[in-house]
């Protein structure tokens, strides 16, 4: 098979599709991945070959823009609001329809690059990340199936639909509009990653499979193979927060610092590089990390203190670490909920520590020395790594590829020609 795999520019986005281009690559199939240009030295780096199409919209002018600037700074959500919206204000509804907004924007920008590549390489095949929607509309240009792979959201995102009615955006139909197409709501099948247990039911055509950890190349340094001689409690802040920078999120890390700092514990700081800038002075005794693989070092960790982004909550649930998570927006809010029900997990709100400044630092040291000495903790973290292992394998998803391939193509709408661009 030729299969198309394409994503918007942020690597958390591209690093869990990694190992599927491997798998179709070690099988015999073509594989290409379409992609701005920011992202492809890290296509080139992860072994698979990058087509660069224009991509250029403002990512994090889009992720700030006034309309979604609170989004990242949120008092708690219900856990139940992703089956119940209509328990959401008004405004928390308006506001998920901006997040919507800003997908089809990002998509608009590429879209037109990846569909000229699709018409003139034929692929059989689109496989896309769950919010690139420039993947959704090649397919239904070309006639042929398309996929999407979720990062870890525990929930399916459908922000391209309206909450209460599920009709899609007026901003989302145009994208196939001006291709002459029909709109095309969703993929004709999900890869879900997550455990069974960790993920909301969906009606939606859902194939699991297990998450196999890519956190970007890096080698594993000396000092990992030493065992440590206190519990390792590592600390990362995700490569989102890097990018976006908004009001709330530098106090909170600074209260997380002050909260590791005295621990009986070796604290270790994952940061990308501009995060290791922006760190003031260190717990005695810390360690700072930079661009060192999460996969490499959370197995030797007996916490992680993160936000709840799809790829650190993956690569700890793999490790079997338990996870301090510090949530700022709704979907990292229910993963946290989620994963402290199951018991692998603590959970606070970035946004009610943000607002509780005193406190703040008492709760996460409260937390932190909770899973520290909570056996009930490791036990659970244990039970959800054992989970995700007896997944099947990347690669077992081929022979469903193939068959849908095979059996399941839709054609291209009548009237319609895949090789003919539509008029500008």
């Amino acid at each position: 098979m030729r299969v198309l795999l394409t994503t918007w520019a942020w690597p958390s986005h591209l690093y869990p599709m990694v190992p599927l281009g491997w798998a179709l690559q070690a099988a015999g199939h073509e594989v290409r991945v379409a992609v701005g240009p920011s992202l492809a030295d890290a296509v080139t780096a992860a072994g698979l070959t990058p087509v660069v199409v224009r991509d250029d919209a403002d990512l994090v002018g889009l992720s700030t823009a006034p309309a979604l600037n609170s989004w990242h700074h949120q008092e708690r959500w219900t856990s139940d609001w992703y089956g119940r919206p209509e328990l959401l204000s008004p405004a928390r509804r308006e506001m998920y329809a901006a997040l919507g907004r800003k997908q089809t924007a990002m998509a608009a920008s590429m879209v037109d690059g990846v569909v000229d590549f699709a018409r003139d390489w034929r692929p059989d095949l689109v496989v896309h990340d769950a919010v690139t929607f420039a993947g959704l509309v090649a397919g239904a240009v070309l006639g042929v199936p398309t996929v999407a792979t979720l990062w870890g959201a525990i929930a399916l995102p459908l922000h391209h639909r309206d909450l209460l009615t599920g009709e899609p955006s007026p901003e989302f139909a145009a994208l196939f509009e001006r291709f002459g197409v029909p709109p095309k709501l969703g993929p004709d099948l999900w890869l879900d990653p997550c455990p069974p247990g960790m993920s909301l039911p969906s009606p939606e055509p859902r194939l699991p499979y297990r998450y196999v950890p890519y956190n970007g190349p890096g080698a594993a340094p000396d000092w990992l193979r030493e065992p440590a001689d206190r519990p390792r409690v590592c600390v990362t802040w995700g490569i989102t927060t890097g990018r976006i920078r908004t009001a709330g999120a530098t106090d909170v890390f600074d209260q997380v610092v002050e909260a590791v700092s005295g621990l009986d514990a070796e604290i270790v700081f994952a940061l990308s590089p501009a995060q290791r800038e922006g760190l003031g002075a260190l717990p005695a005794g810390a360690r700072v990390v930079e661009s060192l693989p999460l996969n490499l070092l959370l197995p030797s960790c007996a916490v992680v203190v993160h936000q709840g982004g799809g790829g650190t909550t993956m690569t700890a649930v793999r490790s079997g670490t338990p996870q301090l998570i510090v949530s700022p927006r709704p979907e990292q809010m229910m993963t946290g909920d989620r994963l402290e029900r199951l018991g692998a997990a603590r959970h606070l709100v970035r946004g009610e520590l943000a607002d509780d400044p005193v406190g703040a630092t008492a709760r996460l040291r409260t937390a932190l020395l909770d899973l520290l000495a909570d056996e009930s903790g490791v036990r659970a973290a244990s039970r959800l790594r054992a989970d995700m292992l007896a997944q099947p394998a990347p690669a077992s998803l081929l022979p469903h590829l193939e068959t849908l391939v095979e059996s399941g193509t839709p054609r291209p709408p009548h009237g319609t020609d895949p090789h003919v661009k539509a008029a500008s």
